[in-house]
């Protein structure tokens, strides 16, 4: 069975309180989020669904330091985000968050080690560390005999697990899946989704997600749906798809 990660879920990673986001071009002004409130507690996998346009990227890109909210209160492991200073940003961007994206964002002529060291590229941490580091995270997604291969020699479920095993090397607080399976097909898409699933369960990483498709959504234990720039419904996963034991991270 996996384990219990209820005893790692004791504090807050996120906090918005009334989160407002708009963009102004000249006299126009294009409000994106309403008034946004909710809680990620460490250890949650947490699904965000919505349609285009509904304001789930722009609720994610804030959330992950890539864009500022306009109004609000932004709380990341009890810090208030508006404090900080761009550099502070930038730090708790790269030390704090993990990305995975629809589009794998692989360097296509560069190993599936050297992929994963990205990360570490202006870090302090000596090379032959960032090596280890690389073929940990390597192995947790089950990759360990792809090392060294190109990333273009690889399948589209393995490129996405690349991606994944790069989001993990820095061991961040929270890591974001954009659509993470939008590029696979349905049998990849659920390999993918039990890794996330399993290293949430098993490791207690904190997962983000963002998705329109419900059999991805149903691998996260809660979901939070918006409409429009607000939050029609915040609901715990019932049914929850259970990763099956014993053939991720070994």
């Amino acid at each position: 069975m996996t384990k219990n990660n209820d005893q790692c879920k004791q504090d807050a990673v996120i906090e918005v309180k009334d989160l407002e986001k708009q963009y102004e071009n000249g006299e126009i002004i294009t409000k994106v989020l309403h008034g946004v409130n909710f809680r990620v507690n460490k250890g949650e996998f947490l699904a965000i669904m919505g349609p285009s346009g509904s304001g789930k990227s722009t609720l994610m890109h804030i959330l992950g330091f890539l864009d500022k909210a306009s109004a609000g209160t932004f709380l990341f492991e009890g810090r208030d985000v508006s404090s900080l200073s761009d550099d502070e940003l930038a730090y708790m961007r790269g030390e704090k968050i993990g990305f995975v994206f629809q589009a794998f964002n692989l360097l296509p002529k560069a190993s599936v080690l050297e992929n994963v060291k990205l990360p570490l590229l202006y870090s302090d941490i000596p090379s032959a560390k960032r090596d280890a580091l690389a073929k940990k995270a390597i192995e947790a997604v089950g990759l360990t005999h792809r090392t060294n291969n190109l990333s273009n020699q690889l399948s589209g479920g393995e490129r996405q697990r690349v991606a994944i095993a790069r989001a993990l090397i820095r061991e961040p607080s929270v890591i974001f899946a954009d659509e993470p399976t939008g590029n696979l097909d349905s049998k990849s898409g659920t390999q993918v989704m039990e890794i996330l699933q399993a290293l949430n369960l098993e490791r207690c990483v904190t997962i983000i997600l963002v998705t329109h498709e419900t059999y991805t959504a149903e691998h996260a234990e809660r979901v939070l749906r918006i409409l429009d720039g607000r939050i029609t419904a915040d609901e715990s996963i019932k049914n929850r798809r259970i990763a099956k034991d014993g053939e991720l991270l070994k």
